[in-house]
């Protein structure tokens, strides 16, 4: 998250389960928010309809997690292990990127990521 200049992090109170769940946002919009549990964690991936209409159809974005965004303006998904945070930041990076391009006209650039 630390490549995506601009990006926030606030913690929200979750009445369901009586929880602080950490939330990120990209220009006062919601990216996703997460459900740590134990050992098990967990995303809620937020969309509107417009961005969501384009995200379905980006072919560098995983099939899968396509098929979820594609069913409501929400999708959950769950890590099992490391490797499934690639393709959902893959996700989340094509987010920021359309809402940076609906913000200011045009790409936004990335900051490397130091090693």
């Amino acid at each position: 998250m630390r490549q995506l200049k601009g990006v926030s992090m606030k913690l929200l109170y979750e009445k369901h389960s009586s929880e602080s769940t950490p939330a990120f946002f990209y220009q006062g919009r919601q990216l996703f928010h997460l459900h740590l549990r134990g050992a098990e964690m967990n995303a809620t991936f937020h969309t509107d309809f417009k961005s969501r209409v384009r995200l379905t159809e980006n072919q560098t974005i995983d099939w899968r997690l396509r098929d979820e965004i594609r069913k409501r303006t929400w999708a959950g998904f769950a890590f099992q292990s490391s490797k499934d945070l690639g393709p959902f930041m893959e996700l989340v990076k094509a987010k920021y990127q359309i809402i940076g391009e609906e913000a200011g006209g045009k790409p936004r650039e990335e900051r490397p990521i130091a090693f």
